[in-house]
């Protein structure tokens, strides 16, 4: 019966209520990086904002979250979280939720959970939420109880909420997948594609193939150049564009070296003009061993443009194979590559998937649906919580 449960999301009666109180939010985040995790944090306090909702993050210093969200006009503050059981960061976040009357705090890493959850309980915040990310497992171990202080998850796919009702747990009811929306105020279709083409030295006539993420072993960029290497022995002049930045980036550097590919694969560094690739790209391409729903793809698809990932983690949320884009075996270089050149071969089944995919996402994956399921969770979890105190 769990995992019936487990397996679908409507499984959590989350209700609409037309007239939501203003909450007060506090979004926790350790990590320094600009990932997809910080980047949703920016875009859902964004659009609470925009709803009349308070937020505020409480971050690390000097890294890229507090100064995106300085640039996005978001109330952001500095908290150093030194380890879990950081005591000053566990009376800086205390001290945050009074100084701004918090009566929701998000957390969203390991860390940040260990000493927002514990600041929280202290603090008496009326609702404890956890953004749990990745399908990676919690543990279970007793002293890891601080996962159990939640009063509900937010999984940003079907497979982590899956994998936090079976392997932790969680009450269904408790758990609600709410994958990350796009804007489409930014990732619509009619971008010009040729300022880009023009400023990479791409001939406006080649086709391109782009992989967006941070760079990181996870992502299998190796999988990427293999896929690129074995596509360039039948069509030698497509391109393949490596955007982004991170740790990996010397050892695709050596990888492209290895198999002559230097004025093949054309790594970009970090961009911020992601529409603007997207919209030069004719495949998207995703190598991940692990993913939830990751926003590259729905940013591609919401651009109309094709894509291609394998069906791990939240992907199959999002991909309806030969529907709304295309699977590739995972870890598998060559079903990578066929999948690639079927897509570059045949420009009537890339538009078609393309317009599907983009459907889909208006559908499901938008950035108002996105956080409208969170402040009808938010809701939810209150009144479970009274009734649960009430009785």
């Amino acid at each position: 019966m769990e995992a019936e449960s487990a397996s679908r999301e409507t499984d959590t009666p989350v209700e609409s209520i037309q007239e939501a109180p203003v909450f007060s939010i506090l979004h926790t985040e350790w990590s320094r990086s600009w990932g997809g995790q910080a980047q949703r944090i920016v875009l859902e306090c964004r659009k609470l904002m925009a709803l009349g909702h308070r937020v505020v993050i409480a971050c690390q210093p000097h890294g890229l979250l507090f100064q995106k969200a300085r640039e996005n006009g978001i109330p952001v503050e500095a908290v150093t979280i030194r380890s879990q059981l950081d005591l000053r960061a566990i009376r800086d976040i205390y001290r945050l939720i009074k100084k701004y009357r918090i009566t929701v705090v998000n957390t969203h890493s390991s860390k940040d959970n260990w000493v927002g959850s514990l600041a929280a309980k202290l603090a008496g915040v009326p609702l404890l939420v956890r953004t749990r990310h990745h399908p990676v497992p919690i543990s279970n171990n007793p002293l890891n109880f601080v996962h159990k202080l939640a009063d509900g998850f937010t999984a940003t796919g079907e497979a982590v909420r899956t994998m936090l009702i079976t392997g932790n747990r969680i009450p269904a009811e408790r758990v609600l997948s709410v994958p990350t929306g796009v804007s489409l105020e930014r990732f619509s279709p009619g971008i010009d594609p040729l300022p880009l083409k023009r400023e990479l030295g791409i001939d406006p006539a080649t086709k391109i193939v782009t992989m967006v993420g941070r760079l990181r072993s996870g992502k299998r960029y190796d999988l990427f150049v293999d896929a690129a290497q074995l596509v360039r022995n039948e069509l030698p002049d497509v391109k393949f564009l490596v955007v982004g930045d991170g740790e990996g980036a010397k050892s695709i550097q050596r990888k492209i070296a290895e198999h002559d590919l230097s004025k093949v694969v054309l790594m970009t560094g970090y961009r911020a003009d992601i529409p603007e690739i997207m919209a030069s790209s004719d495949v998207v391409v995703l190598t991940s061993d692990s993913e939830g729903v990751p926003q590259v793809l729905t940013q591609a698809m919401a651009m109309q443009r094709p894509v291609v990932a394998a069906p791990i983690g939240g992907i199959p949320d999002l991909i309806k194979d030969g529907v709304t884009g295309l699977f590739a075996d995972a870890g598998n270089a060559r079903s990578f590559a066929d999948k690639i050149l079927l897509l570059l071969r045949d420009d009537s089944l890339s538009c078609n998937l393309g317009v599907a995919a983009r459907q889909h996402v208006l559908k499901h994956f938008t950035d108002d649906v996105m956080v409208g399921k969170t402040i009808d969770f938010y809701q939810y979890l209150l009144k479970l919580k009274h009734r649960s105190t009430a009785g």
